[in-house]
């Protein structure tokens, strides 16, 4: 795909929460020439971004010294769970805020940031950040970590009009390689298309005459699993032989499941999320049904997988990011400190207990921290600078990543971070998933993998 806006020379990839001062970093004065595509505080930097069409000015300097981030994000009922993600980011930057804050081209800013429940309803979700940005832009920085695919597209063409950055966006969306919407970027969670390239290269390799049943959500989620899947096996003696949907939101899929079953399918990819997704482990189980298993990357935290029990033993995955729960990073320094830093900072949160074996707050810690790299790679306190440093991410590491693993954003060119990834399996009986096979690396891969019309979803 031609990327050719998006070719500039910052690091936009981990600039996760770099919300801006409640005071608007544009002038009174600036209000009716923004984007006119001055330096407006950006010195000398070429954007690599067209900003001729924004509603206010992502060249003006962030006021203060404060960088305000606002999110929308589950945080009740059955989808509440995802609100552990934001516990992480929130213990990071708090973190970095007693430590002396986040240096930009040579000065200090503390992280600010506000958050909404949407209980995962992308309506919601829209008026939430409508309300926290402003109908300017005014009120906040950037937008960050916002949960699920649909949630991030109802909100683009409001953020992307104001040239308002929304970063860390936590879903595998393909979509977030549109070029159109160079303000907004994805995540570490590998694009939903690299999982199903990796079932796909596992069945070639030990089943390669596999019948496979899909399980799906309705939405563009399970469509990116559905038609990335049938794109990796063509040419091969791999067939779908069944695919049921269910409803985004749901918690049970036993029918699905058992008509999933009656296929005879001796592979299942479960693309489900949250309870459902554990629900449709136990339902294979009740219907004595036991063909090779995988799992969505959003299913494999201990929230979802305790729930499975005998169930979800042996199902596949993978991952970028070390697992709290497997005994081999006990001792490991950064996974020590990760759970110290979470202790001190966010024991209370939401009212939610505290599980530091909870793999989904190491994921929101890590987002948190490839952010910070990013915001103290860019050339200049602005949106513009930072969007320029998220997309020009190159090879930034955190030690909580898997051996090997590394995130880039390739100048623009190849939005997505992550994607070098370690199968994983999980053990009922030990309680956690462990690596298997060798680092998987598709840097770069990604759109080549993926039928276009996701992309430009």
């Amino acid at each position: 795909m031609n990327r050719s806006r998006w070719r500039g020379p910052l690091a936009l990839f981990a600039v996760a929460m770099l919300l801006m001062s409640s005071c608007s970093s544009r002038g009174d004065d600036s209000s009716d020439d923004g984007g006119d595509g001055g330096d407006g505080g950006n010195g000398d930097v070429e954007s690599s971004i067209d900003i001729d069409d924004c509603e206010t000015d992502p060249t003006a300097e962030i006021e203060g010294d404060t960088i305000k981030l606002v999110s929308s994000y589950p945080q009740s009922e059955l989808v509440g769970a995802f609100a552990e993600i934001a516990r992480g980011w929130a213990a990071y930057f708090d973190k970095v805020n007693e430590e002396g804050g986040v240096e930009i081209a040579g000065k200090s800013y503390q992280i600010e940031f506000e958050d909404k429940d949407d209980v995962y309803n992308p309506q919601q979700t829209a008026s939430n950040i409508e309300e926290l940005v402003g109908a300017d832009g005014s009120n906040a920085f950037a937008v960050f970590s916002v949960v699920g695919t649909a949630n991030n597209i109802n909100v683009r063409d409001f953020l992307g009009e104001l040239c308002v950055p929304n970063l860390f966006a936590a879903t595998g969306s393909v979509a977030w390689g549109n070029p159109d919407y160079p303000w907004l970027l994805g995540s570490t969670l590998a694009p939903y298309t690299l999982e199903a390239q990796a079932f796909a290269d596992y069945l070639k390799e030990n089943q390669p005459e596999a019948k496979v049943a899909m399980l799906v959500q309705n939405d563009e989620f399970g469509a990116t699993y559905e038609q990335g899947f049938r794109q990796a096996i063509e040419g091969t003696d791999i067939e779908v032989v069944a695919v049921e949907e269910y409803p985004s939101g749901a918690d049970e899929v036993s029918t699905q499941v058992a008509s999933l079953a009656a296929s005879d399918a001796d592979a299942f990819f479960n693309g489900a999320t949250l309870l459902a997704c554990p629900d449709a482990l136990t339902s294979k189980q009740d219907e004595g049904w036991e063909p090779t298993t995988w799992v969505s990357a959003t299913c494999i935290s201990k929230t979802l997988m305790i729930l499975a029990g005998a169930a979800g033993d042996g199902a596949l995955s993978f991952t970028n990011l070390k697992d709290p729960l497997n005994p081999a990073y006990a001792d490991d320094p950064a996974m020590v400190a990760f759970k110290e830093t979470v202790e001190q900072y966010r024991t209370d949160f939401k009212g939610r207990a505290l599980d530091l074996e909870n793999a989904i707050i190491l994921y929101g810690y890590v987002q948190a921290e490839i952010f910070v790299q990013a915001l103290e790679a860019a050339e200049a306190p602005t949106r513009l600078a930072v969007m320029e440093s998220v997309h020009n991410i190159d090879g930034f590491t955190s030690d909580l990543a898997i051996d090997g693993v590394s995130f880039t954003t390739s100048g623009g060119d190849d939005p997505f971070l992550g994607e070098s990834l370690r199968l994983v399996q999980y053990d009922a009986a030990a309680g956690h998933f462990s690596e298997i096979g060798e680092l998987q690396d598709w840097e770069g891969e990604t759109l080549s993998l993926t039928p276009e019309d996701l992309v430009n979803a």
